[in-house]
């Protein structure tokens, strides 16, 4: 049976290192991870599903710790992971974290500069590259200065980046500072170092950067009690429980994907990964891991709420195509949606209804089996806000979802939805009791906890700014409390618009409100200093598409041009402003030039928007709205 140790049992570690080898010695034929082999044969799908056991993972962390250890890592060097999420990564953080050293987690998306300046800023000396795309930023950076921008302590500057070893996880080019994995783990067993036994739960275990959506990213100290702490209070929350599988997806530089990562590693739930479908680049492909997601036969799945209303808009947009299986997820649709309202606010619904939910009770089946699988049992959600209505979509088809919430600087998780008290709108109550919560006057959330971690890395006064004397960290969002203790998100302390006459307006929920429209695929709103809202949309193509085959319209190659369009995307607008204040309300709209992405810098890799940089390259755009007022 998979279940080494008991989850509670971790408050007496005293680091990572020591549950991990603890529970391998428990469970040595527990499986930690599965992953499919796409060559092999056999299996549901048509292909193998590959088991590492704790032995054979304890067995490639002590090779790979070998190797470290003569490269001279010690308690306190820094070592940096610059990868997709794949196994190699938790055995590589394994490793380090046994040596004694600090895992500096760098997002496998970035751009060379940000990476060289997670780099610089954390003094990590050897980095674990995934591929040859991954190792090209680092030679680059290696023959080249970057800018490292200002922050409190330090002055701007050029620097160039210096590193001691790279290894990487697939084969690439041949290089002096370069060894591949794959040379490290041959040979016998080494056995683990000694290091890991001197740890303390108070040592840094990780440096995890912020998105840097209003600056230079900062290093959240993360110790080992943080993580700790965090496995145990993620088990009393109901978020997984031992002999369950999680299908990782999300990036493991995400404290998120770490959590669930550290739950398989330390507890004995199980772990699944999609397969590695590009040896040269860490770009995954979409369908792929969507098949390796529906055959992996997981229980819980973890996401960001980007991609659920991707995948709500694509089970939408089956519906709107013509003939009879279109009528008839239509149907599915509109009837799971009215028995959901009408239950959520407690009032009757149609005969037609109840009938057109009973009859297509195997359709709904089958969405939630073609997307998440047979043996599904609900996502987390968390990363950022989860849009009300599309956990509601997904409720009503009987895919549950429970959105959480926490921060970098919280280690990670502070609140879930439960699955016998699942409220849409919030993010539940805290994990166990000793995290503590509170409302500051002006709205802001406030943390305390074994699980909220010190401060930034070198950013003294940063530090000071989040934290106060009594150890609140001050987590810069806004929100409020029920009286049983669920918490509700309102938006970013720092983004309320406030408006020319003093009113003040949070955009995230409004701009939710606005994506809700198939045609309004994103939505930045504006309004600081000025009378009223304006908004900045994305089109959602395939649906504006649709909608003028059936109008036997032909679309202007400039959508902002063409009125019928424009006069479209109005009503959806005022739509939303119907349920808006006054002052909350948008009125005038532009067309964005581009969709915002990681890749072009608008967003982070949790797809969280860059406000200020949209604002900086839509400055004309946003001030001709105004102008024309």
């Amino acid at each position: 049976m998979n279940d080494p140790i008991n989850p509670i049992t971790l408050d007496q570690d005293a680091s990572l290192p020591s549950a991990f080898y603890r529970a391998s010695a428990a469970c040595p034929e527990g499986v930690v991870y599965r992953q499919p082999i796409p060559e092999g044969f056999g299996g549901s799908d048509g292909r193998q599903w590959r088991a590492w056991t704790f032995r054979e993972v304890e067995k490639r962390v002590n090779k790979i710790a070998a190797y470290l250890h003569a490269q001279g890592v010690r308690k306190g060097t820094k070592v940096a992971i610059l990868s997709n999420t794949r196994p190699e990564w938790l055995e590589a953080d394994m490793a380090v974290l046994a040596c004694g050293g600090v895992v500096v987690s760098v997002y496998q998306s970035l751009p060379a500069h940000e990476v060289g300046y997670i780099l610089f800023d954390s003094g990590a000396e050897i980095v674990f590259a995934e591929n040859q795309e991954q190792l090209g930023k680092l030679l680059h950076l290696l023959s080249n200065h970057c800018q490292i921008p200002a922050t409190e302590e330090r002055a701007a500057r050029e620097a160039k980046i210096s590193l001691r070893r790279i290894i990487t996880f697939e084969a690439v080019e041949k290089h002096e500072l370069v060894v591949g994995l794959r040379e490290l783990l041959l040979g016998s067993d080494p056995g683990s170092p000694e290091e890991w036994k001197d740890l303390r739960r108070s040592d840094l275990a990780t440096l995890v950067y912020t998105s840097g959506t209003t600056g230079p990213p900062k290093g959240v100290m993360q110790t080992h009690g943080n993580h700790l702490s965090n496995v145990r209070q993620a088990f009393r929350a109901g978020m997984y429980a031992q002999g369950m599988r999680i299908f990782l997806l999300l990036p493991l530089a995400h404290s998120f994907a770490r959590l669930m990562g550290a739950i398989a590693f330390l507890t004995g739930a199980e772990l699944a990964f999609p397969r590695v479908s590009d040896k040269l680049s860490s770009k995954a492909e979409p369908q792929l891991v969507m098949n390796d997601m529906r055959h992996s036969e997981s229980q819980i799945i973890p996401l960001v709420p980007r991609l659920l209303e991707k995948m709500k808009d694509k089970v939408e947009s089956q519906a709107r195509r013509s003939g009879l299986a279109a009528k008839i997820l239509q149907v599915t649709i509109s009837s799971a949606r009215t028995r959901f309202l009408a239950r959520s606010s407690n009032t009757a619904y149609s005969p037609l209804a109840w009938l057109g939910y009973v009859m297509s009770a195997s359709i709904r089946r089958k969405i939630s089996r073609q997307i998440f699988g047979m043996r599904f049992r609900n996502v987390i959600s968390g990363g950022a806000k989860l849009p009300p209505e599309v956990n509601q979509f997904f409720a009503a088809l009987g895919i549950t979802i429970l959105e959480g919430y926490g921060l970098t600087e919280t280690c990670v998780a502070t609140n879930v939805n439960r699955l016998d008290d699942n409220r849409i709108g919030t993010v539940g109550p805290v994990l166990d009791t000793d995290i503590e919560v509170r409302i500051a006057e002006d709205g802001e959330i406030l943390f305390r906890g074994p699980n909220v971690t010190n401060g930034y890395f070198g950013r003294s006064q940063a530090t000071a700014a989040a934290w106060d004397g009594e150890g609140w960290f001050h987590t810069g969002d806004l929100g409020a409390l029920d009286s049983d203790g669920y918490l509700s998100i309102v938006g970013r302390k720092k983004e309320i618009i406030v408006s020319s006459n003093g009113k003040k307006v949070a955009p995230e929920p409004i701009e939710q409100k606005l994506c809700s429209s198939p045609f309004i695929s994103q939505a930045v709103l504006f309004g600081d200093a000025q009378p009223h809202c304006v908004a900045l949309l994305g089109i959602n193509q395939h649906s504006l598409e649709s909608w003028a085959k059936e109008q036997g319209h032909t679309l202007d190659s400039k959508l902002a041009d063409d009125t019928r369009v424009m006069e479209l995307l109005w009503r959806e607008v005022e739509a939303v402003n119907a349920s808006l204040a006054g002052f909350e309300q948008v009125k005038r709209i532009g067309l964005l030039d581009e969709e915002l992405t990681v890749e072009n810098g608008f967003l982070t890799p949790t797809f969280k928007l860059k406000r200020r940089l949209v604002f900086k390259k839509y400055e004309r755009k946003i001030a001709a709205l105004y102008g024309s007022s």
